[in-house]
């Protein structure tokens, strides 16, 4: 095993509430901040999306960026002591009967969702919290971690506390059938992207994914928006949006377009009121 996962083994078996949090946090956070990782990205990203932003402003928000970043790891690491605590650790929940009437009828949802705040704890709570209701399949697509050692510490977690993994290569008939079969199904399409459809994100243009569009037209299920916001460590809301609504009366290029718009704007929203707590490393805006 790699010496990233051997840390993350370690980290797991160490990470806990309390002072054992707040070490393993103040660990992760000054190598994040030491090293900065894609830190130029960051910086880059930034000063796109708010071209009038001080040099100083971008880098004080680099250091917020690694510190939510470093409390996200913390706490995925200290749910594995317990998965059931994912929720605890959610004050709020606003509005779950965007979700509940689908439950209800037993029909699928696409679930949308991005890299904010900590989305790994988000899948755990949905996971644990809805199946309490009746959901029986929840499954995240999620694209595999290049380092194949940390990928497995990775989806261990994952499956541990509930959430199941569909691969990013998963044919797209595949998921449709698992939409027709009740199945919600939790994508993050506010990555970079290969090819794909150039649309606005946060003002600037770049390749977007279909993909969501099109599993949403082809399963006939709504496209149900779902972030969470960290209020303090260990501490965090759930926001559910009302279902994005299918365009009517156009063709189906139209179609995918309009909705992967409205996909786009509803991204920006989420990440908006903390921008601090959204994955800036990303290289979202490629040439």
């Amino acid at each position: 095993m790699k010496a990233a996962a051997w840390a993350l083994e370690g980290l797991r078996f160490f990470a806990g509430r309390g002072w054992r949090a707040s070490c393993t946090s103040s660990l992760l956070r000054g190598i994040l901040k030491l090293f900065a990782p894609r830190g130029k990205t960051v910086l880059s990203n930034l000063a796109l999306v708010y071209p009038e932003s001080t040099e100083k402003w971008r880098v004080q928000m680099r250091r917020r960026v690694y510190d939510s970043l470093g409390w996200t790891v913390t706490e995925t690491l200290a749910l594995q002591r317990d998965p059931a605590q994912a929720l605890d650790w959610i004050d709020e929940v606003d509005d779950p009967r965007h979700v509940e009437e689908f439950l209800a009828k037993g029909k699928g949802v696409l679930l949308l969702s991005g890299h904010y705040g900590n989305w790994e704890l988000l899948a755990a709570w949905y996971a644990q919290y809805f199946g309490k209701k009746g959901l029986r399949n929840f499954q995240v697509v999620a694209q595999k971690i290049k380092d194949e050692d940390v990928d497995r510490v990775v989806t261990r977690c994952r499956r541990n506390a509930g959430v199941n993994i569909l691969p990013k290569h998963t044919p797209t008939l595949d998921i449709v059938k698992l939409l027709k079969g009740g199945a919600h199904v939790g994508v993050m399409p506010d990555v970079s992207w290969v090819g794909g459809l150039v649309l606005p994100f946060m003002g600037q243009p770049c390749a977007n994914t279909i993909g969501p569009a099109v599993l949403s037209m082809l399963g006939s299920v709504p496209v149900v928006p779902v972030t969470i916001y960290r209020a303090a460590p260990f501490r965090h809301k759930v926001v559910i949006l009302p279902p994005l609504q299918v365009p009517e009366g156009a063709d189906r290029r139209v179609k995918i377009e309009l909705l992967t718009r409205e996909i786009n704007s509803t991204l920006e929203k989420m990440i908006a009121p903390r921008p601090e707590q959204w994955f800036w490393l990303h290289n979202r805006w490629k040439k």
